[in-house]
């Protein structure tokens, strides 16, 4: 049903070469970058065609499976990035892309993905070509990958929504009310870390002691979900406890962007601990106030100051306490900063409303791809005649 397709083109001298890497969690190929005879050291790439099916034999057990778009017709991958055509009298690409979308099939490859670490494990085309699932018929086929495409068109438009809502409080944020300018230290009464701890990344049931991961701090959201089990307490206080209302800022990160992301503690599970990368920053209240600090932190100009005063490797970015309490800000009367933050918190829920939403529709479009590709749910055959109707 399908064929692994080898277009062969060996490197020439001046010419730019556009390759392709594929996203993780299904979210298909993606124009990596752009490189030439003097930029790279391999002699060969293989031309991409739209409509192949592509995956990435290093990361296929994080879902890095898609189809190539029109966009990036004339592209190039390395021997990593397998393609195939599907014979579409039997097996629509589309249709085959939904499948490999799934998280169960992830685990799957992910456990009979080999080699030598498990960084470096890949799923090799004999185990894609071996690889069996269900199979309907073409015209089942095709009436899952237009329900489907309906519900995609769906979480797209939410998604733009959301983006517009989002690009609305940072700039709301950014207009912050003028004031006395001082050092962040001036206003802050203490910094605070948590500890470096070696745990699984087994999620902890409600109630079990538990350490937040990076990924729980979002810029300007708080993610109480994102946190590792903690087996041992040993060297943990009180004072490393997570508490509601607390205002928790990343001190490092991988992704550059990400340094110094801030937001206020909610919903806090009890018995959850920080981190030595996260940071819980304490306000004098007579100064400035927690959420005045938050969304001001979370503001377009004070996030550039603190990217730009992040240091380290291009694996691990990181700011400092002296850094941080360098920063000049602008700190307004009570009066102002709270009438700063009634303004972000009425954006800033619109934003936390869409973002539930879309979390709602992403499950849903999750479990309906599911019960379709198990056959527990079927499309009348009267969708077909409806379709011919319409068109």
């Amino acid at each position: 049903m399908t064929s692994q397709v080898q277009e062969l083109v060996k490197v020439a001298s001046g010419t730019e070469y556009p390759l392709l890497g594929v996203k993780w969690y299904a979210e298909g190929p993606f124009l990596r970058e752009v490189v030439t005879s003097e930029t790279s050291k391999a002699t060969r790439f293989y031309r991409v065609q739209p409509g192949q099916f592509i995956y990435n034999r290093l990361f296929a057990w994080k879902g890095s499976f898609g189809l190539v778009g029109e966009d990036l017709a004339g592209s190039y991958v390395s021997n990593e990035f397998p393609l195939f055509d599907c014979d579409r009298t039997r097996l629509l690409p589309e249709f085959l892309s939904l499948h490999f979308g799934q998280r169960s099939v992830w685990s799957y490859v992910a456990r009979v993905s080999t080699g030598t670490t498990a960084s470096r494990n890949r799923w090799k085309e004999s185990q894609f070509n071996d690889y069996e699932f269900a199979l309907p018929s073409t015209a089942e086929q095709r009436r899952i990958v237009d329900v489907m495409a309906a519900v995609d068109a769906q979480v797209d438009a939410l998604g733009a929504e959301k983006r517009r809502a989002a690009s609305l409080l940072a700039l709301v944020r950014n207009a912050y009310p003028e004031g006395t300018e001082c050092a962040l230290s001036s206003v802050v009464s203490s910094v605070q870390g948590g500890k470096s701890v070696q745990a699984s990344d087994e999620k902890p049931q409600f109630g079990e002691p538990a350490v937040l991961k990076l990924s729980a701090i979002q810029l300007g959201s708080f993610v109480a979900s994102e946190a590792k089990r903690l087996d041992d307490l040993t060297g943990y206080t009180d004072a490393h406890r997570v508490e509601e209302g607390d205002l928790l800022i990343t001190r490092a990160s991988g992704s550059f962007d990400r340094v110094g992301y801030a937001t206020i503690a909610r919903n806090v599970a009890p018995q959850t601990y920080l981190p030595d990368l996260i940071w819980r920053i304490q306000t004098k209240p007579e100064v400035c106030s927690t959420t005045f600090l938050a969304h001001l932190l979370c503001s377009p100009s004070v996030r550039s100051m603190i990217t730009s005063s992040a240091r380290g490797t291009a694996s691990m970015r990181k700011i400092n306490k002296a850094l941080l309490g360098s920063l000049r800000l602008s700190i307004p009367s009570p009066e102002e900063q709270s009438k700063y933050v009634r303004q972000c918190d009425a954006v800033a829920s619109e934003v936390e409303a869409l973002d539930l939403e879309l979390a709602d529709l992403r499950a849903f479009r999750s479990a309906l791809l599911a019960s379709l590709l198990n056959q527990e749910i079927e499309i009348p055959e009267a969708y077909d005649a409806l379709l011919e109707e319409v068109s």
